[in-house]
């Protein structure tokens, strides 16, 4: 690790702050050894240019590993598309349904065109979807994330009580 350090300021490498928790792993023996082995490096005239960068770690349902989003606030450019749940593809009938509204949905011109066409008559679909039954998917989704959460905090809890937990150098 102090090689990966040295290297780190040799590049002269900037490590964005992490949002959300200190270490991005926990692992040996019955979990009690805690570490930061996931970042986003950076350069410093990368920073400048876009300042408003930060990196938060996420909720880590199934890993030994907490995932960590490179957030780019304020980067975003105009209104996303639609907003889309994987997890509706599974839903009986709901291909059919997406494929008849595509094809519902008739313009001419360039293909590049025709889809951005097409993608922007299945927002208005999208959302009285999610309003309506499929909606609650993200409110699930938020709840159970939540709940992975609060479990993560009494397992770290649980640990420090004990006596047991070591975090490990970080770099």
């Amino acid at each position: 690790m102090r090689r990966f350090a040295q290297i780190i300021d040799e590049l002269g490498l900037v490590d964005i702050p992490l949002q959300g928790g200190s270490f991005t792993w926990s692992g040996g023996l019955n979990n009690q050894s805690w570490a930061r082995l996931d970042r986003f490096l950076v350069t410093p005239s990368w920073l400048d240019q876009y300042s408003r960068v930060n990196q938060r770690r996420l909720p880590r349902p199934t890993s030994d590993h907490f995932p960590i989003l490179l957030e780019g606030g304020g980067l975003r450019r105009g209104p996303s598309p639609f907003k889309f749940e994987n997890m509706w593809l599974k839903a009986e009938g709901f291909k059919d349904l997406i494929e008849g509204w595509w094809q519902g949905i008739v313009v001419r011109g360039r293909p590049s065109y025709r889809l951005a066409v097409k993608m922007r008559g299945l927002k208005p679909k999208f959302k009285d979807l999610e309003q309506g039954g499929f909606g609650r998917l993200e409110k699930n989704k938020a709840e159970a994330l939540q709940q992975v959460e609060r479990w993560d905090v009494v397992e770290r809890r649980e640990k420090f009580n004990r006596g047991g937990a070591r975090p490990q150098k970080n770099s």
